[in-house]
């Protein structure tokens, strides 16, 4: 099987955690990484450089961004002489590489949106809203990663065809650990939507300092960095910036709770990471953690700080409570394991290309 896989705005071999890059670039890796033995894919992203080999039988191809038509146009080259048998772009951005090739020829194409704009409780791009409507509309499948979202996007679009698949993890690298700290962890982009600010709102209203590290860099505008910086002085909270993926690991173990503040979270890598890593995950129970982590990994509340400070309390006052929230967040991240998840991805591709 051959697959055209298009990840428009950022490549699967960019460090995760700053700038354009985040879960979205860890989710493509590893599921082609673990399709490598049944699929040839060729990986079209934005860029000036020579092709390179992510895997066996997987190819990152860079190609001119300057004009998303010639994008289109040069990914339909390729498929003139590889043939694919499915198209799957990744993001809006992507999408919209899969419109123009649609007009021109009737490759199966499967979307995944990663976040979807229309779901978002901030401000929204309506522009995007309006792109996104047509990729669901116009595409053949859509690749949710939650039921949550599935049920919201067909809710507004009745006649979408939509299955759900999560995202994996890697459970070898992400290994359980004794828990003898204190120290809270965020792992993410610098960016408004991701609820820093709440998360440094609640460390105040804390009758006791704990300690926060926070994990990655700035998403769009460096602003975003300082401004947050500036918001936490006089707190115990350190900003340790882009962390490798591989070296992530060391940070969960050093860490007691792992806490995504996020005002919108599609699906939450981060959450799953620190389940594999015997860590209780503390969120809010309007994001797509609902599934990730539910009732039973962590602990979820109504989107404020006051709740917000008082999980953290007594998760950090309650050492056997972590302990146990711990071991169930691992053996659920046991579920998510990316080989079974690319299986999925497998049997589905399978099916969309013989009808």
């Amino acid at each position: 099987m051959k697959i055209a896989v298009i990840s428009f705005h950022t490549s699967p071999l960019d460090p995760p955690g700053t700038g354009k890059s985040g879960g979205m670039n860890i989710c493509i890796s590893h599921l082609y990484r673990s399709l490598s033995r049944f699929c040839h894919t060729d990986i079209f992203t934005c860029g000036n450089k020579k092709p390179k080999r992510l895997a066996p039988s997987i190819n990152v191809v860079y190609l001119d961004c300057g004009d998303i038509n010639n994008f289109a146009d040069t990914v339909l080259e390729y498929h003139n002489k590889q043939r694919y048998d499915v198209i799957h772009t990744h993001y809006w951005l992507s999408g919209i590489v899969g419109l123009r090739t649609r007009k021109k020829v009737k490759i199966p194409w499967i979307h995944s949106l990663h976040t979807v704009e229309m779901l978002k409780g901030v401000k929204k791009d309506h522009l995007r809203i309006k792109v996104e409507e047509e990729i669901i509309k116009s595409c053949d499948l859509i690749m949710s990663p939650t039921y949550k979202e599935a049920f919201s996007i067909r809710e507004k679009y009745p006649h979408v065809r939509i299955i759900t698949i999560p995202h994996g993890v890697d459970i070898q690298r992400f290994t359980p650990s004794l828990d003898g700290h204190s120290k809270l962890l965020y792992v993410g982009r610098i960016d408004p939507i991701k609820g820093l600010d709440l998360l440094i709102d609640s460390l105040r209203l804390l009758k006791r300092d704990i300690k926060l590290d926070i994990i990655g860099g700035p998403s769009k505008d460096k602003n975003n960095l300082e401004s947050i910086k500036s918001y936490a002085e006089n707190l115990p909270v350190k900003f340790l910036g882009p962390v490798k993926h591989e070296e992530l690991n060391r940070y969960y173990k050093e860490a007691s709770i792992l806490v995504v503040p996020s005002y919108y979270e599609s699906f939450g890598l981060v959450a799953l990471e620190a389940m594999a890593s015997a860590r209780p995950v503390i969120g809010f129970e309007d994001t797509g953690l609902a599934e990730t982590v539910g009732a039973d990994a962590g602990i979820l509340v109504k989107r404020n700080e006051q709740n917000l400070a008082q999980a953290i309390s007594y998760l950090i006052e309650n050492k056997e409570l972590r302990h146990r929230l711990g071991e169930t967040g691992r053996k659920k991240a046991l579920n998510f394991e990316w080989n079974g998840i690319a299986w999925k991805y497998l049997r589905v591709y399978e099916k969309i290309s013989e009808n």
